[in-house]
């Protein structure tokens, strides 16, 4: 699988956010999340959704889907939603193609290329989805599109 290493910049993240669980006992907020965030998105014009995932690689986990800001602005804050802040970091990059139905089979393969090339995730740092606007709306067709961005240790 294809990626690319990338150092990004230091951003701020507004959405609304919820505790999910992988496995067995199964709690899948994602798309929830990405319905209360809509208006938000829409209202605010933004080009791409960012979606971030804390701990990247963990069955449990804290998803966030919102929008990215260069600084804090506490006026973007609505009721409900949270504000997250986080530092400069170096990222690989992996794309997904296809139906978010095949986002889980994306993921297998970008593990498999994570670990054969001997990168390790830097903890405390997210693991960020990032979906270009015009894609919004359009999870279930073969030509969605979204890039997976992975903390790696320096």
């Amino acid at each position: 699988m294809e990626f690319r290493e990338v150092t990004k910049n230091a951003f701020v993240l507004v959405g609304y956010s919820a505790a999910g669980k992988w496995g067995a006992e199964m709690d899948y907020p994602i798309p929830d999340l990405w319905g209360k965030a809509e208006r938000f998105i829409k209202d605010e014009k933004a080009d791409k959704i960012v979606g971030v995932c804390l701990p990247p690689r963990s069955d449990d986990y804290y998803y966030t889907c919102g929008l990215e800001f260069a600084e804090v602005d506490y006026h973007k804050v609505e009721s409900g939603m949270t504000l997250h802040t986080f530092p400069a970091h170096k990222y690989v990059v992996f794309k997904h193609t296809g139906p978010s139905a095949e986002i889980p089979s994306t993921y297998g393969k970008l593990w498999e290329t994570f670990d054969r090339e001997g990168y390790k995730i830097m903890k405390g740092m997210p693991e960020i989805e990032v979906v270009e606007a015009g894609m919004f709306g359009k999870e279930d067709l073969a030509e969605y599109e979204m890039e997976i961005w992975v903390p790696v240790e320096s």
